[in-house]
């Protein structure tokens, strides 16, 4: 049986490592365990947006996901401010800075508002959870807002702001209308509480002068967002900048302030088709016309579309443009043509431009065909994994595990919201499953009280398996060594 501990400590890919509850109850437990990192896919942009030197504010810090990676990006030279009001993640997230040595890193323990006041921050079954109000349980916290924060403490410049309050984004908003207007820091807050998008924050920024963007599941870019553009159902994150702040980010290819046209060239077509044959997986399908990668004009459009978004040289208004053509491409010819290599490819396509939902709905019907696919044409696996994992022997099956890992991997943020898909038990039996599928098969079936064995292979470390010795310590509940 586990073995009980006061809170797990877990390495992170970037090496950090951080204090959490040692329950598979709290969110940002299992999802550690399960990812080795933050499902959120905006996590990864920081680490090409902020730099030594700059300050930067997380409002609604939690256990640190963000505050710390922060922390160790801004050093030297930069601070970074994390508000939690909440006791316990407030404790934990101060471990958390002790064992890493951020002293770069002020944690304050107040909730962020529009006004001055005491307050009530209610108990949830997860800290990620606990939100502002008058009922129920939960303990008394001091309420503040930016604008009187910013008489407190020396803002010359702020770089970056994440909100993240669970409801409370638009008094924020109204308490900081000075620091706003003074500052002009790119700011990234939670545009979805549960399954409702908070339309009115969509229009608060722009009347602040700040325009909207989300960022690409595929690069570290972000895109603009019209006020009136129906999000993606899994975008939980908006950027907001000013036109300063755009245009600096603009010259460090990580915006694009406009999406423009795009059409390929025979120059990018040979280019894609270069690239392709270059990929390990190419040598699965043969060319019957070395010059092109198909016959269909559509989908040869689609591909070329891709190999140009993926040609990190370019400019990121021309990759982020070609992506756009592609997907419009792929689904053309899936329309009319439809093949499992296709679809693949269009799965691919769609998750990389943020059309998450798309990609979730083409992977259902792939996984219902793919087993019979011919693979007889140019295509591009579900899955980025594997297009470092050699087929071996077994194309068909790498072509399914590839979908069916990509399935298991998106159509919920993580298992611990969903369980696991049908899929896992068969992934789990292939040669070309990862240690997060493996994770994902003992932490569901922990949850669901079956206390399952912790297999040899997550005893051992792995570059993907960094908290292998809390594994093999027999800490994680509901588990048996």
């Amino acid at each position: 049986m586990a073995h009980s501990v006061s809170a797990f400590r877990l390495k992170l890919r970037d090496g950090l490592i951080i204090e959490t509850p040692p329950s598979l109850s709290a969110i940002t437990t299992y999802v550690l365990l399960e990812q080795e990192e933050w499902f959120e896919k905006e996590i990864g942009f920081l680490r090409h947006f902020l730099k030594p030197g700059m300050t930067a504010i997380d409002i609604g810090a939690n256990l640190g996901v963000y505050s710390l990676r922060m922390a160790r990006l801004v050093a030297p030279g930069g601070r970074v401010f994390a508000y939690e009001p909440g006791g316990e993640a407030r404790a934990l997230l101060e471990n958390s800075r002790n064992a890493n040595g951020l002293g770069n890193l002020e944690v304050i323990g107040l909730a962020l508002s529009d006004g001055a006041r005491e307050g009530h921050l209610g108990f949830a079954a997860s800290t990620e959870l606990r939100a502002l109000g008058s009922a129920g349980t939960g303990e008394p916290v001091h309420i503040t807002s930016l604008d009187l924060e910013g008489a407190v403490h020396p803002w010359s410049s702020v770089d970056f702001v994440k909100i993240d309050a669970e409801g409370e984004e638009e008094r924020i908003l109204s308490g900081g209308k000075d620091f706003f207007s003074t500052h002009s820091p790119l700011v990234m807050f939670e545009i979805k509480a549960g399954d409702k998008v908070n339309e009115r924050l969509r229009a608060i920024f722009p009347a602040v002068g700040y325009k909207l963007f989300r960022q690409l599941a595929g690069a570290p870019i972000l895109v603009p967002v019209d006020a009136v553009q129906s999000l993606d159902g899994y975008e939980l994150n908006l950027f907001a900048a000013k036109s300063d702040r755009a245009h600096a980010m603009a010259q460090q290819r990580l915006l694009v302030d406009k999406l423009v046209d795009w059409v390929p060239d025979m120059r990018q077509q040979q280019y894609a088709v270069s690239f392709w044959q270059r990929q390990k997986f190419s040598s699965l399908v043969k060319l019957s016309d070395g010059n092109r990668l198909s016959a269909d004009g559509d989908y040869q459009n689609a591909l070329i579309g891709y190999a140009t978004w993926r040609a990190s040289d370019q400019p990121a208004e021309i990759r982020c443009a070609a992506l756009a053509f592609a997907l419009q491409s792929v689904r053309a010819v899936c329309a009319r043509a439809w093949t499992a290599e296709r679809a693949s490819t269009w799965a691919r396509i769609a998750w990389e431009w943020g059309a998450r939902s798309e990609s979730i709905t083409v992977l259902q019907r792939l996984l219902q065909f793919a087993g019979s696919a011919q693979l007889k044409e140019p295509f591009w696996p579900a899955s980025a994994r594997f297009d470092d994992v050699v087929a071996g022997g077994q194309p068909l099956d790498w072509f399914v595990a590839a979908a069916a890992e990509q399935y298991e991997r998106t159509f919920s943020f993580s298992s611990v919201f969903s369980g696991a898909s049908p899929l896992l038990s068969w992934l789990c039996g292939q040669r070309f499953v990862s240690a997060e599928m493996e994770r994902r098969r003992v932490l569901t079936a922990a949850r669901a009280g079956a206390n399952p064995s912790v297999p040899e292979r997550l005893c051992q470390p792995a570059p993907d398996h960094i908290n292998a010795d809390i594994w093999r310590a027999g800490t994680i509940p509901g588990t048996v060594l």
